[in-house]
Order: structure tokens, then C-alpha cells, then sequence
């Protein structure tokens, strides 16, 4: 893990030997790991991925027929990360992006051609038939889905991840409204999710709409503190699937206008090991002027030598670093693959427990 830490330039003599500067030494400003009171979400191992790690609604659905159809299948991947922490009202501030170096999209559908080979032959071997990407397309149905262009590329809303979406190369992009926020349909754009139901009349099968995420770091920070005189910032890389954002959504209806909606929802983050190098690019920061103003607020020529210079006091402490994490193509792929084919064992399994009726 890699990470730094911060705080604030002294005010005074007393502020020093009172506050942790004491405790911290010489290296007040000291890189090397940082240990950040705010926690990422739980992290599992992939081998340890269940149905307990899923939020699964209206798992009965999936007995309405022994026919699926999946129209698309979305592979998306996080860019671009970032984070930033405050302390001091503000008077420190800490900021690190990291983008994904090494990934073109040409690579991401090779995989997703691979994820999607294996989530029809785990569904396969549940029993049910699944149709091919070229009868779905040639349905009537199909037709009236909005397409969205390879690669959809988004920062969704509050949230500091840049993230791209693909699909194999048989396959075109579909987002529904309820896929937010990683979604280019607003709440009341519903014609793809009606598109889907007409699907599911003309083919009297289930539609499924299956979307695997994954991120390269677990970034974690302090958070925007007041009072607090320090400020610190983790950065863990890896490859990772990423909850909520990874879901297995499925569709069932009589008529087109309407019909049952349901989904398996990852809640929790799963590592599945490491895929390249974090290598820091750039850093700004005004590390060294603040060492040297604590330096000698912390000394006895604070009070002793009333002629010392005296430094000039800077009025924020700073750091604003980027990353790189560099990948290995092929360790890439085997990770995502792994994370896919783990989480496509669970929703085979909730498709098992059902089985179809209809």
C-alpha cells in the first residue's frame, strides 16, 4: 500500500510541543505509508465470493422460463481514480489521481468476449437454453433498443472514478435507465427498458442484462476535518470487482408496456490480486518549507533568540500527487477473468435454485 500523510505548519511553540508534531518527530511531513481513518468498503477474496456478498431480488423470477436472451453484456473498468483529503479548516490539503496505463479498447472486448463465452456456458449447464446474439438481434424487439457507442466512457455523479464500458464484439452496448449512475438513459429514459420487455414477449425468454466492473486501486483517505491537524491519504493497488456497480439485472413480461424486474448485486469489493505496478509520475507539494517552519517553531530559537530570522510561515501545507498504475495485458485479463467467472458461479447458482416452470 502506498500513501502519505500531512500536517499543518505551527502556529506557535506551545501548539508544537502540544500537538503530535512531538509525536511524529522530525518527519512531520514524512511520506511512507499512511494509515487513513476512513476505511474503504469490506474487501473479500475471490475465492471467498458467495451469494452472501449479493443482494438478490425477486430470485423467483427466474423459474418464469427455461429460455434467456442477453442482448448486451457490459465489461467496464475504472481509468481514472482519485481522492483528496483536507485538515486544518482546509490549511492542509492532500489530493492523488491515478489513471490505468496499458489498456486500449480493442484488449477490453477480447475479454469481454471471453467473460460473455463463459457466462452463457454457466447458465448453459443449468438447464436453460440460451439464444444467440444474432437471433436476438434479429428480433423485432431488438430493433427499438437505443445503442450506445463502444466504448461509454463516464464519471458518474460524486464519484471520483472515471469509468469505461464495452462489450464483446457481437454484441452492442444497451443501458437502461435503472443502470445508474453508470448510465447514459435518465431515470425517464424507459424506451430501452420497454425494448427489453418486448423481447422477453417475442422470445418468451428471461432478458438478461449482466454488467462486470472492476478497478486497479483501492483508494482510501482521512476525509475533510476541521479541527484536526492532519490530513493522510492510502492508495492499495489492485485489481478489484467493484460493488453495486456489478449486477446481474433480468427481465420477465406477458406484455411490452410492462413486466418484472430483478437483480443479484455485488455488495461487497473482491480482490483478485495484482496485474502490474503503481508508479508515482508527478507530486507538488511545499513539503520542505513546512519542515523548515516546524523546525524551528519546534527549537529554542522560538523563544531564546529574539534576533533569529525567522522563517516565513506558510499558509497552507500541500500535496498534490499523480499515479500510474501500469499493467501487464495478459495478468489483466486473467484477473478480470478470474472476478467474472466467480461472480458468474454465484448467479448460476441463483439460477439453479429456481428452476424453470415455465
Amino acid at each position: 500500500m502506498s500513501g502519505y500523510s500531512m500536517k499543518a505548519a505551527r502556529w506557535d511553540r506551545r501548539s508544537v510541543l502540544g500537538g503530535a508534531v512531538a509525536a511524529a518527530g522530525a518527519a512531520l511531513l514524512g511520506g511512507g505509508v499512511a494509515t487513513p481513518a476512513r476505511a474503504a468498503q469490506k474487501m473479500i477474496s475471490v475465492g471467498a465470493l458467495g451469494p452472501k456478498n449479493f443482494n438478490i431480488s425477486m430470485a423467483k423470477m427466474l423459474a418464469r422460463s427455461s429460455r434467456i436472451a442477453i442482448p448486451s453484456y457490459r465489461f467496464g473498468i475504472v481509468v481514472r481514480s482519485g481522492i483528496s483529503a483536507t485538515a486544518d479548516a482546509g490549511n492542509v490539503q492532500l489530493e492523488a489521481s491515478a489513471d490505468l496505463v496499458g489498456v486500449d479498447v480493442a484488449m477490453m472486448r477480447r475479454i469481454a468476449d471471453r467473460m460473455f463465452t463463459d457466462f452463457v456456458a454457466q447458465l448453459q449447464a443449468t438447464g436453460r437454453s440460451v439464444i444467440t446474439p444474432d437471433e436476438v438481434m434479429a428480433t423485432k424487439a431488438a430493433q427499438k433498443f437505443t445503442v450506445t457507442q463502444v466504448p461509454f466512457v463516464k464519471k458518474p455523479f460524486a464519484d471520483a472514478r472515471t469509468i469505461a464500458v464495452v462489450t464483446p464484439e457481437s454484441q452492442p452496448l444497451i443501458n437502461l435507465h435503472l443502470d445508474g449512475p453508470l448510465s447514459d438513459q435518465s431515470a425517464f429514459s424507459l424506451g430501452n427498458w420497454r425494448a427489453a420487455n418486448a423481447l422477453s414477449v417475442e422470445t418468451k425468454a428471461l432478458v438478461m442484462l449482466p454488467r462486470v466492473v472492476f478497478d486497479f486501486a483501492a483508494l482510501t483517505g482521512s476525509g475533510r476535518s476541521i479541527y484536526g491537524d492532519s490530513a493522510s491519504i492510502g492508495i492499495e493497488p489492485g485489481i478489484y470487482l467493484v460493488p453495486v456497480l456489478t449486477s446481474f439485472s433480468f427481465y420477465h413480461a406477458k406484455i411490452a408496456l410492462a413486466g418484472e424486474i430483478g437483480q443479484c448485486r455485488l455488495e461487497d469489493r473482491v480482490a483478485l490480486g495484482q496485474a502490474g505496478e503503481l508508479i508515482k509520475s508527478g507530486s507538488f507539494n511545499n513539503r520542505e518549507e513546512v519542515d523548515r517552519w516546524n523546525f524551528f517553531a519546534s527549537g529554542i530559537a522560538w523563544w531564546a533568540q529574539p534576533g533569529a530570522v525567522v522563517p516565513g510561515r506558510p499558509s497552507t501545507a500541500y500535496d498534490f500527487s499523480t499515479y500510474q498504475y501500469r499493467v501487464e495485458p495478459a495478468l489483466l485479463e486473467q484477473a478480470c477473468l478470474n472476478g467474472a467467472l466467480a461472480a458468474h458461479r454465484v448467479f448460476a447458482g441463483t439460477l439453479a435454485a429456481n428452476p424453470a416452470t415455465g
